[in-house]
């Protein structure tokens, strides 16, 4: 819900050197707030949050992407489609208590048997209980070398509203140097904060975005 410019001013004022700019099955606005950030100070990282396939349309992160990864491919195939371009593959906001979007436990082991992946968000600003939560530090601990990087993500959909409220420490202050972090999983994903009112204009905007302009979207091929 942010245009490029909001969002590299949000990333500044909360203080950030880095920003990860994943647009919904789309890398329009990407290089935009890539220019837009280097000429401010602000390192970018382009990439995209693909939907996989129906019914589950899981969500897969892909960073360091030259173009958009194709929606509606497997969880496997979508991986993949992401490492063919030298992208890192990372799964956001997991264990959600929805069948929908959120990798769930037993689908995440299945992955697993058959790919690696380069990062989990472990902390996350995404709706799940204490125990949800717990189990999720358990399943990383129990499968890390499988898992990847330890990442931490706000999920912004909203600008300065959200920027920020989860983050991935590294050590360094480029895009090359955060990268290099993912790899050699040295990140340390952390909370920030308490979420920020978002105004209820902007929230009424963005669920009619999210659950009736970009469904019907993607069904007419438009995405």
């Amino acid at each position: 819900m942010a245009e490029p410019e909001e969002l590299v001013r949000g990333a500044l004022e909360r203080g950030l050197r880095l920003i990860a700019v994943c647009d919904h099955d789309t890398m329009a606005n990407a290089a935009e707030v890539r220019a837009r950030g280097e000429a401010a100070g602000l390192a970018v990282v382009c990439g995209e949050e693909v939907t996989t396939r129906w019914p589950a349309q899981t969500h897969v992160v892909g960073w360091f992407l030259e173009r958009p990864v194709r929606s509606g491919m497997s969880l496997e195939d979508t991986v993949d489609a992401i490492r063919d371009q030298g992208g890192l593959a990372i799964i956001p906001h997991p264990f959600m208590p929805t069948y929908f979007a959120s990798c769930q436990p037993g689908m995440l082991l299945r992955l697993l048997d058959r790919e690696t992946v380069d990062g989990l968000e472990v902390v996350h600003t995404a709706p799940i209980g204490s125990s949800r939560r717990a189990r999720l530090q358990r399943f990383y601990g129990e499968h890390r070398e499988r898992l990847g990087a330890a990442v931490g993500g706000s999920d912004s959909h909203f600008g300065a509203h959200d920027l920020g409220l989860a983050l991935t420490e590294f050590a360094g202050s480029t895009a090359e140097d955060f990268r290099a972090a993912l790899l050699a999983r040295t990140t340390v994903a952390r909370r920030t904060g308490k979420p920020r009112r978002v105004p209820p204009g902007l929230l009424a905007r963005q669920q009619w975005r999210s659950l009736v302009d970009l469904p019907l979207r993607r069904l007419t091929h438009q995405l």
